[in-house]
């Protein structure tokens, strides 16, 4: 079975974690629209796409790897104080082969990633938005934000997409949208056109697994039936065909992201739950049981 999970961050690296629990290929289609961190400074210095969503991606791939402490390594002191280990590795190494795919490819092989990790495209984008009718530009700002989004685009707003993406997405059997921060992290790639349109003309299963709790930022107020209809207006109606909500052990913090069934059955989707939380609750899926409940589908 073929799965590929859209995304960033830390939601696009648990769905991965829970893929390789019943997936015998697993693929990340991880945005390349971050500005802050250490890959964002070294996409101003050096030039180099951000690669800080894909560096977590690689090492959520790697759970057995002896080398991935080292990868993630984030320097605390001196000159490289904020760098991660990985982000200076995929930098070296796109410097070197004259290409950010086969550097994160490099990566992958060095720490023994079980799954391929590409980019939505290798265009140098940013994001744009407007909230509270202020255009506001970068990825940064927008997850920061207090405000409410209307909508978020790239600038440029038609970059061309990664070939190899396309290619993962045509052979899925099943396609993951999320967890993780909806305008930031899971939008951006679908905001590529051949991306998007790839993803609505795919036969596999799409899914969308809302997350667990609305933290303070871009979707503070937002219930899971804001998040799909967000997900639907920037992505269409044929980029999701179910959605996967958490039901069951009570959040011990945060604001849960609250769920009426008969709503988003209305939009189109057919609904499916289950409890995601790990044994010891926290704001984050359990790849186990997230996995667990994507197998069955």
């Amino acid at each position: 079975m073929k799965v590929v999970a859209i995304g960033g961050g830390h939601g696009a690296a648990a769905s991965l974690q829970a893929a390789l629990t019943y997936a015998s290929d697993v693929a990340g289609i991880i945005t390349v629209a971050d500005d802050g961190g250490s890959s964002g400074r070294l996409a101003r210095e050096l030039g180099v796409l951000p690669m800080g969503d894909i560096r977590n991606c690689l090492a959520a791939l790697a759970p057995d790897s002896g080398v991935v402490d080292v990868f993630q390594h984030r320097f605390s002191d001196g000159p490289l104080a904020g760098h991660v280990m990985g982000n200076l590795f995929i930098t070296a190494a796109a410097e070197e082969t004259g290409s950010f795919p086969e550097a994160v490819r490099l990566a992958g092989e060095l720490i023994g990633s079980r799954g391929r990790v590409v980019p939505p495209t290798i265009e140098s984008v940013k994001l744009v938005s407007e909230i509270d009718g202020e255009v506001v530009v970068g990825q940064v700002a927008l997850a920061t934000t207090r405000g409410r989004i209307s909508y978020v685009s790239l600038e440029p707003p038609e970059p061309k997409a990664f070939p190899e993406a396309l290619d993962l997405i045509a052979r899925a059997d099943q396609i993951i949208l999320g967890p993780g921060s909806l305008f930031t992290s899971i939008l951006p790639s679908l905001l590529v056109p051949e991306v998007r349109q790839a993803v609505s003309d795919a036969s596999a299963t799409k899914v969308f697994v809302c997350n667990l709790s609305a933290p303070d930022g871009e979707t503070q107020y937002f219930d899971a039936g804001d998040h799909l209809a967000a997900l639907l207006a920037h992505g269409g109606q044929a980029c999701v065909d179910s959605i996967v909500v958490h039901e069951g052990r009570r959040l011990l913090w945060g604001r849960p992201v609250t769920v009426d069934r008969r709503s988003l059955e209305g939009m189109g989707v057919e609904v499916f739950s289950g409890d995601l939380l790990p044994e010891h609750p926290v704001a984050r899926h359990d790849p186990a049981r997230l996995g667990e409940l994507l197998s069955s589908l």
